[in-house]
């Protein structure tokens, strides 16, 4: 920016020197995930583009008024280093990355007042664009795109007449001429999940680019409520999410004709990975063309009475502004690296493989079941066992994984982020109360998942630290706490699955059965 002295350039770096010790970990970690995520590796390029916005607004951003707001951008800071430590300390890298962004915004309002931050809108809601969601929620948008594509691809698979199955989200087809049926799985990468998050920060840069004013204006934060380029690029980046889904449902499409015709191959071959890039260029060329369309509709946005963005006094936050948030960072960096870093309070336990033969009337059936080793590098478990037990010639499946700490982001699998997909389905959601043998009371999940006709029950919760939740939400609100207040993180996710059969309810019974006396049995294995 123009007109700022040369003498304060080696405060604002003894700043940026403050944040990048406070996020370097996060930083890491989330160029990182761009680096390995297909989901959100436009996050390589956001950086880039956001620079580049600034880079072209300069001369408007300068003419802004300088107003600092303090107490304001402090709280924004303070706010920002809690969500910090709470992030760092519960194992959840989506707080520690928004976390990131508010202190970003809080150090603009500090330094440069309310007004720089609204300029700098669409940079900040790019930036969070490029923050990957947490996994429970990304698998809550992600399935039900899958389903809808299958559901799309089944009916131009059909279009061409090509009998097909679905069963959830994988598509069954029997090549012309053979014997063994071939199935499709609509993955997160042909639901159209992976280009989404691309679609709607490209529909923003679009709309960016193509405005006839800024979306904010200054003096009112309602004004943006009045312009047509806010409200197209709305809708444009709503649009995104049916553009994603028909564009890769034509890809399944395509690929399952290709398979009834050519068999496996036109699902390993090269062309089915260029199809890939090609539904990008599709769903491209139909986002802009849409912004055509939106642009003749809305038409353009009146520019009277813009008189925003003009020279005028500018005021400068001084040195004790400067020396204070310098402070605060560093002092907050000490304290949460330290946190971060303090060692966890050792506590003795049992192995989950000598995990009781017997539970209640519950007998187990054969060995322990491993996980491949490419499933196990996922769970990132300190210790799990897997086993079968059975009870008047019915058979149950127990699962418990362990995790001795949770602070490194080893944390738990929902099974809401595990099961869905390869043709599993989860309906009829409830919470559940179960009572032990031994008088306590506890909550669990409830949920029936199916793949075509064949149905089970599934019990689920959370224990550890002589705490059993539900929740997986409330569950991190109390590995926080009890990292802060106990140094303890560890806990483990278990599990109870077992076929409906002929009746739902008597298999939930079965389940709660078998989950109570396994949580009544868990105390030697899951510290309390």
């Amino acid at each position: 920016m123009s007109a700022i002295d040369l003498k304060t350039y080696w405060k604002a770096g003894l700043v940026a020197l403050a944040v990048a010790f406070l996020y370097a970990v996060v930083i890491q970690r989330l160029t990182g995930h761009w680096w390995t995520d297909d989901n959100y590796s436009h996050g390589l390029l956001i950086p880039f583009v956001i620079v580049y916005i600034i880079w072209i607004r300069r001369e408007a951003i300068s003419a802004l008024e300088r107003s600092p707001a303090i107490w304001l951008g402090g709280s924004i800071v303070v706010v920002a280093l809690g969500m910090l430590l709470a992030g760092s300390l519960g194992a959840e890298l989506f707080v520690q990355r928004v976390s990131l962004l508010m202190m970003l915004a809080g150090l603009i309002v500090y330094f440069f007042g309310v007004q720089l931050y609204r300029a700098l809108a669409v940079p900040f809601i790019l930036f969070l664009l490029a923050i990957p969601i947490p996994q429970i929620i990304f698998n809550k948008v992600a399935f039900p795109l899958q389903i809808y594509a299958s559901r799309f691809a089944v009916w131009g698979i059909r279009v061409f007449g090509v009998p097909t199955v679905r069963k959830g989200n994988v598509i069954e087809i029997l090549p012309e001429g053979l014997v063994q049926v071939i199935a499709l799985e609509v993955v997160e990468a042909c639901s159209g999940i992976r280009s989404l998050m691309t679609l709607m920060a490209l529909g923003l840069i679009l709309v960016f680019f193509t405005r006839e004013r800024d979306f904010v204006k200054p003096g009112s934060w309602a004004a943006f409520l009045t312009n047509r380029d806010f409200w197209r690029g709305l809708i444009l980046m709503i649009s995104a999410v049916p553009i994603a889904v028909i564009t890769n449902a034509g890809r399944v499409t395509a690929t399952g004709v290709l398979t009834y015709h050519y068999g496996i191959k036109a699902t390993e071959s090269t062309i089915h990975e260029v199809s890939g890039w090609l539904v990008y260029l599709i769903a491209l060329l139909l986002l802009l063309g849409f912004n055509l369309v939106l642009k003749k509709i809305l038409g353009k946005t009146p520019c009277s009475g813009d008189s925003a963005e003009t020279q005028v006094l500018r005021s400068k936050a001084g040195p004790a502004a400067y020396w204070s948030l310098i402070a605060v960072l560093l002092t907050g960096g000490l304290f949460i690296n330290w946190f971060e870093n303090r060692g966890e309070v050792p506590v003795q336990r049992e192995q989950l493989a000598s995990m009781p033969s017997k539970l209640g009337e519950w007998n187990q059936k054969g060995d322990n079941i491993k996980f491949s080793e490419e499933t196990e590098i996922v769970l990132k478990t300190s210790d799990y066992v897997m086993r079968e037990y059975v009870r008047d010639g019915r058979l149950a499946n127990v699962y418990v994984g362990y995790y001795a700490s949770q602070k490194t982001g080893a944390t738990y699998h929902s099974p809401q982020n595990c099961l869905p997909g390869s043709g599993w389905e989860m309906i009829k959601p409830e919470i559940l109360q179960i009572t032990t043998k031994s008088g306590r009371t506890f909550e669990a999940n409830r949920y029936i998942i199916q793949n075509g006709k064949y149905k089970e029950v599934m019990v689920y919760w959370y224990q550890g630290r002589g705490r059993t939740q539900a929740s997986e939400y409330y569950d991190k609100v109390y590995t926080v706490l009890d990292s802060v207040m106990r140094r303890r993180s560890d806990g483990a996710m278990v599990r109870v699955m077992t076929p409906v059969g002929g009746s739902e309810e008597e298999a939930t019974e079965a389940a709660i059965e078998l989950s109570a006396s396994l949580s009544d049995d868990l105390s030697a294995f899951v510290p309390e």
